[in-house]
């Protein structure tokens, strides 16, 4: 990771990122995604006894689309650091830059977009019973297209990882926190938007007084 924000790729520090990402997916959502995993396992069991490995693909599937996201954020760190390394003094422009973006991630919380994918995390059976597919394969595209939805669903607030850090525990626990309150609480539709407000409101703030982001992360990557 800190060669990819140097601005110099390399395999190495590809698979280094994406492994560490991985990890850092499977701690985060398994407990948002437990739910629908669970009742996956229950319905395989009884559609297919004595035929076991359907959720782990599921799984599998789930968090492959997962993994390939981390390739967009490796690419972004690539990116930032290259653009650090050949402008001296960008500094002031990227954290502006981050308070930007943490604007547009509070405001995707109050999107159409937003609000769609998360009624299917939210509802395992309403998912499974539009999605199912039966067979091994059936469960990987299962769970990818559960990746697809769920990632839709909590883009924005891995955008406030990204630039509050995203291999910092504290922010990894803080945002796994929010995603799980967002998908357990269906009946609580103020939380996404009072989410959003509030990074919206963080976002203007940083745009102004770049400085205040050092303040929000004590692992500042941009």
């Amino acid at each position: 990771m800190s060669l990819g924000m140097e601005g110099s790729a390399s395999l190495a520090s590809f698979v280094v990122f994406t492994g560490m990402w991985v990890v850092m997916m499977v701690a985060m959502m398994l407990p948002s995604s437990y739910p629908t995993l669970l009742l996956h396992r229950t319905i395989c069991r009884k559609r297919n006894p004595g035929r076991p490995g359907g959720t782990l693909l599921f799984a599998i599937g789930y968090f492959f689309i997962w993994a390939a996201a981390g390739t967009f954020f490796y690419t972004a760190y690539v990116l930032i650091g290259g653009l650090r390394h050949s402008l001296p003094g960008s500094e002031s422009f990227l954290l502006r830059g981050s308070g930007f973006a943490l604007l547009l991630s509070g405001l995707y919380q109050w999107s159409r977009l937003k609000g769609s994918c998360l009624k299917h995390c939210q509802s395992p059976l309403h998912f499974v019973t539009e999605h199912w597919r039966d067979g091994w394969f059936g469960a990987v595209q299962m769970g990818a297209v559960h990746g697809i939805y769920c990632s839709g669903c909590c883009w924005g607030l891995m955008m406030i990882l990204f630039v509050m850090g995203v291999m910092h525990l504290g922010w990894m626990a803080a945002i796994g926190a929010l995603i799980l309150l967002e998908k357990l609480a269906p009946s609580r539709k103020w939380i996404p938007h009072a989410i959003g407000a509030v990074f919206v409101i963080v976002g203007a703030v940083v745009m102004l007084f770049p400085k205040v982001l050092s303040r929000l992360s004590s692992y500042v990557l941009l």
